[in-house]
């Protein structure tokens, strides 16, 4: 005797496609998963210091609020990592809105003007960090617009960063980077992202 052919019903086609849905955002999920890139923003913590021991008179225990994270500015230090074991402690030591060649003859692009961050960079990694400084480094306003390096072969503020550094462990260089931006200045950040902008950790501090 023949048996009837069954047909699904609602409830196993809202089974069946609940299921692909899942399928479907677990594979999601997995695709774009990772690290990602990373923007630091916030200085180092200082180094804690050890006081010498001696008796102390307990005290009432108090709760409070931890403080808000405070925005990296001028004179901050922050340590990114870039690639194959490589650590850069960055300080953003000046920032300057006015920066001229050292030739009078030179001068911005009608409509522009130059700044500059004198930025000390310190390898506290394993590997020599061997990069192009002007490449890592990005400028921007309020608006958003984005401003690469400018070259110049010297300013009056003081030496620039070399276009080439290998510096190995425990090594460091001190140097001005330039940007040619729309007058009046309005530069709000900067950003050094190492490995020639390519590693996942940038380090952006506040100018104004």
């Amino acid at each position: 005797m023949m048996r009837p052919i069954r047909h699904a019903g609602p409830m196993r086609t809202r089974i069946a496609a609940a299921a692909v849905t899942a399928a479907a955002l677990t594979t999601l999920t997995a695709c774009s998963s990772g690290s990602g890139s990373t923007v630091k923003s916030a200085p180092d913590k200082p180094a804690a210091t050890t006081a010498a021991a001696r008796p102390t008179t307990a005290a009432p225990t108090t709760t409070t609020a931890a403080p808000a994270p405070t925005a990296a500015a001028v004179g901050d230090t922050i340590t990114v990592s870039g690639d194959e074991g490589v650590k850069l402690a960055i300080t953003l030591k000046k920032w300057n809105n006015t920066a001229r060649s050292t030739d009078q003859y030179f001068t911005p692009e009608p409509g522009k003007t130059w700044v500059a961050g004198q930025f000390e960079i310190r390898n506290v990694g394993t590997a020599v960090y061997d990069d192009s400084p002007g490449n890592c480094v990005q400028a921007a306003d309020a608006q958003g617009q984005r401003f690469d390096e400018a070259l110049l072969d010297a300013i009056t503020a003081g030496p620039l960063m070399p276009s080439e550094l290998k510096l190995p462990p425990g090594d460091v260089a001190l140097g001005w980077l330039v940007f040619q931006v729309p007058k009046p200045a309005a530069v709000t950040r900067v950003q050094y992202t190492p490995n020639s902008g390519f590693a996942e950790e940038t380090a952006q501090w506040t100018t104004k």
